[in-house]
């Protein structure tokens, strides 16, 4: 005897979030002959999807001196005309959210297009062949930190807990990348990802001679396009 609708600008998942929803309450429409003329009024075709634009596709945690190269990827799903809406903050040891760490310069991204944060340029590129697209400290990730993306300050994807130092999305030592077609969420959800293994790229000097390969800039928008 009610009603539940989604909150603008959340995404779908595999994993129920109730804060993505709104609830009339049991009984709210109790009596009520109409929607207009009901005080708990469902709001009929008022949801506002908002493409993310950009989502997390993979985080590595690298082999080379100091634990490097510390790194996360995103992919833009649609054309971007002003990337400093978009930020990142790391979630580390488990401490909570620390809010947007990085913001990303005001430019353009095509749609298809992958995006690499670095925490430094050098070991990066010794172990991917090519340069990061941007460097920042505050890429400061040892596996068991949470990544939270935002967009307007909002954060609209997540990978692991910002609660949790580690877990099972634990990738030190090792990387974890998005599955094909999976999308954004503000709820993690480990069936998404594909984890390499802690320790996974020990003694790894590059990632294109290494066991475990970080599938980098792979992630595919729709399994249509990864056949």
């Amino acid at each position: 005897d009610g009603w539940s609708y989604r909150n603008g600008a959340s995404a779908a998942s595999t994993v129920f979030n109730i804060a993505d929803w709104t609830l009339s309450g049991i009984n709210a429409v109790d009596s009520c002959s109409s929607n207009a003329a009901c005080a708990s009024v469902f709001p009929l075709h008022s949801y506002k999807h908002l493409s993310t634009g950009l989502i997390i596709t993979g985080v590595i945690d690298g082999p080379r001196t100091g634990g490097l190269p510390k790194a996360i990827e995103l992919y833009a799903n649609a054309d971007i005309p002003d990337l400093s809406l978009y930020g990142v903050g790391f979630a580390n040891n488990g401490g909570g959210s620390d809010g947007i760490e990085f913001t990303f310069p005001s430019e353009f991204a095509a749609a298809g297009s992958f995006l690499t944060i670095s925490k430094e340029a050098t070991e990066f590129e010794a172990y991917f062949g090519e340069q990061p697209n941007f460097v920042d400290g505050s890429v400061s990730i040892n596996g068991d930190d949470s990544i939270e993306l935002f967009f307007n300050e909002q954060v609209i994807d997540v990978y692991g807990d910002v609660n949790v130092k580690g877990g099972d999305w634990n990738y030190m030592d090792g990387w974890s990348y998005r599955n094909d077609a999976s999308a954004a969420s503000t709820t993690f959800d480990l069936a998404s990802w594909t984890l390499g293994g802690m320790n996974a790229v020990d003694s790894c000097s590059s990632n294109g001679t290494c066991a475990s390969v970080f599938p980098f800039h792979s992630y595919k928008q729709s399994l249509s396009n990864s056949q």
